[in-house]
C-alpha cells in the first residue's frame, strides 16, 4: 500500500486548500482559551508552531503536541457540521476513495481487530463504531460476523445517511449524547477520531460509559512518536487544522486511558506509510527535509532497504499511526 492508494494527490490537496479556508472562516473571531495537556494533564507545556492560525504546543511531560489556545466545543461543532472541508470529505473524498480503503484498509482492520478479540477470548455482542464515518468497517464486521449488532454513532448529517443506506443501525449524535447506549455496548471501537475532538479525556471517559464492565475498546489514530509527523512536524499534511488538533504521544495515549479509567492497555503501532508519506513531502515540497541529513541519505536507498525500515518503526511504537487497545475496569 502507498499513500497515493488511499490519499490521492489531487483530491487531498483540495481538502487540505478547504481547511485552510476554514480555520479562517469559521475561527479567526473565536474566543480561544489555553488548556492543559489533553493526555496527562501537565501544565508544563512550551510552544511548538502556528500553522493556519491555530497554535500548538508541546506537553514537556508526556511530550504530546496539542492546539492551544483552543476555540469553544461549539465552534468546533459548527465547523463539522457546515464546513466546506467537512462537506468535501464526506461527500467527494470519500466515496472517491471508498473502494480502494475497503481493500487496504478496512478488510484488513476488520481481520487484526477480529485477532485481538480471539487472543484474550472475547466474542462481542454488541458492537458501536464511534465516528463511523460511513459505515464501511462497520459493514465489513457484519459480512464476516453476521451475528453481532453492530451500531454507528456518526454526528456528520451526510456520512449518517450514507450508513443508514447500507441498513445499519445509526445514532445520528455525538459520542456524549448517545446516553440510550450506556452500559449497553461489549465493544466499542473510535477509528481515527480521538485527533479531532475537543476534550479527550472527556471523549475517552463517555467511550467507557457506553461499555459493559470488561468491555473492549480499540481507538485509533496519530501519534506525534511516529517518524513521518517527528521528521516533517508543521510541514506535515497531517497536521492539519481545524481538523487536527490532538497528537498524543504513546506515553500520552498510556496516560489518557489510565485517567479514563481503562485497564490492561496495550499499543501497537502497524503503520505502513511514514517513510512513503516522508517521500512524497520531500518529491513536493524540496524544503521539507532542509537539515534532515540522515533522511535523504535513506530515501535514497532501495525499496527492499525502506521497507525493512518501515517495518521496524512498526515493531518499535515508531510508526505515527497507533492502535490502543484496552478494557474497562470492573
Amino acid at each position: 500500500m502507498k499513500e497515493a492508494d488511499i490519499r490521492p494527490a489531487e483530491l487531498f490537496e483540495k481538502y487540505l486548500e478547504l481547511s485552510a479556508a476554514d480555520a479562517l472562516t469559521y475561527f479567526s473571531s473565536a474566543k480561544r482559551e489555553p488548556l492543559p495537556c489533553p493526555a496527562c494533564a501537565s501544565r508544563d507545556i512550551r510552544p511548538a508552531f502556528v500553522k493556519h492560525g491555530f497554535g500548538y504546543v508541546l506537553c514537556g511531560s508526556c511530550y504530546t503536541l496539542y492546539q492551544s489556545p483552543r476555540p469553544s466545543p461549539a465552534d468546533f461543532a459548527r465547523f463539522y457540521q457546515e464546513s466546506p472541508s467537512a462537506r468535501y470529505w464526506a461527500c467527494t473524498f470519500f466515496p472517491a476513495v471508498a473502494e480502494a480503503r475497503q481493500v487496504h484498509l478496512i478488510r484488513p482492520k476488520v481481520q487484526e481487530l477480529a485477532q485481538l478479540c480471539q487472543q484474550d477470548q472475547f466474542s462481542p455482542r454488541v458492537f458501536a463504531d464511534i465516528g463511523a464515518g460511513a459505515g464501511f468497517f462497520l459493514e465489513e464486521w457484519r459480512r464476516n460476523f453476521p451475528e453481532t449488532q453492530t451500531i454507528a454513532l456518526e454526528p456528520n448529517p451526510d456520512l449518517a445517511d450514507q450508513c443508514r443506506s447500507k441498513g445499519l443501525t445509526v445514532m445520528e449524535c455525538f459520542l456524549e449524547e448517545a446516553e440510550s447506549l450506556k452500559g449497553q455496548a461489549d465493544l466499542v471501537t473510535a477509528f481515527e477520531v480521538i485527533e479531532h475532538v475537543h476534550d479527550p479525556l472527556t471523549f475517552c471517559a463517555s467511550l467507557g460509559k457506553l461499555l459493559k464492565p470488561g468491555g473492549r475498546v480499540l481507538l485509533t489514530g496519530l501519534t506525534v512518536d511516529g517518524f513521518d509527523l517527528q521528521v516533517l512536524w508543521e510541514k506535515s499534511n497531517s497536521i492539519s487544522p481545524p481538523h487536527h488538533i490532538n497528537f498524543m504521544s504513546i506515553k500520552g495515549f498510556e496516560s489518557l486511558l489510565c485517567r479514563a479509567g481503562f485497564n490492561n492497555i496495550r499499543i501497537f503501532t502497524p503503520g505502513k506509510l511514514d517513510v512513503d508519506i516522508v517521500r512524497n513531502a520531500a518529491a513536493a515540497r524540496a524544503e521539507a527535509l532542509a537539515g534532515q541529513g540522515f533522511v535523504q541519505m535513506l530515501l535514497r536507498r532501495g525499496e527492499e532497504t525502506l521497507e525493512a525500515f518501515q517495518q521496524f518503526l512498526n515493531e518499535h511504537q515508531l510508526s505515527s499511526h497507533c492502535w490502543v487497545w484496552a478494557s474497562k475496569s470492573p
